[in-house]
């Protein structure tokens, strides 16, 4: 449940880096440049973080080490939604296939409202790629920054 958990912060999290990954100062601008289908496929820890076992700055295999989080997808649209999709390759066969979360993208600030809310702040945006930080804390009382790539698909 506690892996779940993790997961789902993770996942909600890159979402709101996705968001928040524009490089224009339009506000109309930024929404077009973030709708459509992003996969993450980058997280380190700026600067490198402890999960106890040591410093490191690979955030993704801590995040996303499962094969099954590695093909899941964010789907943002134009109207404020944002999809979340598990991909092919499910991690528990009896959650939903996708889920859906409200964002607000205001400069370089994306905010993801769901049942957490995630931020990530100066993101940039362009044809390709996404990129944008936010801070986790893993429940070791010092949260963690991380750095997040996501490639448009």
């Amino acid at each position: 449940m506690k892996k779940l958990k993790l997961f789902s912060m993770a996942l909600l999290l890159i979402a709101g880096s996705m968001i928040l990954i524009t490089s224009c100062n339009n506000n109309e601008d930024d929404a077009e440049g973030i709708v459509g289908t992003w996969k993450i496929t980058g997280a380190v820890f700026n600067p490198a973080y402890d999960p106890g076992s040591g410093l490191t700055t690979d955030a993704y295999s801590l995040m996303f080490g499962q094969a099954c989080s590695q093909d899941d997808l964010l789907i943002f649209q134009d109207n404020g939604t944002v999809i979340s999709d598990e991909g092919a390759l499910k991690c528990d066969s009896t959650s939903a296939q996708q889920t859906s979360d409200n964002y607000t993208l205001s400069g370089t600030t994306l905010i993801i409202l769901g049942n957490d809310t995630t931020s990530l702040t100066s993101v940039s945006i362009n044809s390709s790629t996404m990129s944008g930080s936010l801070s986790i804390d893993f429940g070791g009382g010092t949260p963690a920054n991380i750095d997040m790539t996501l490639t448009r698909q």
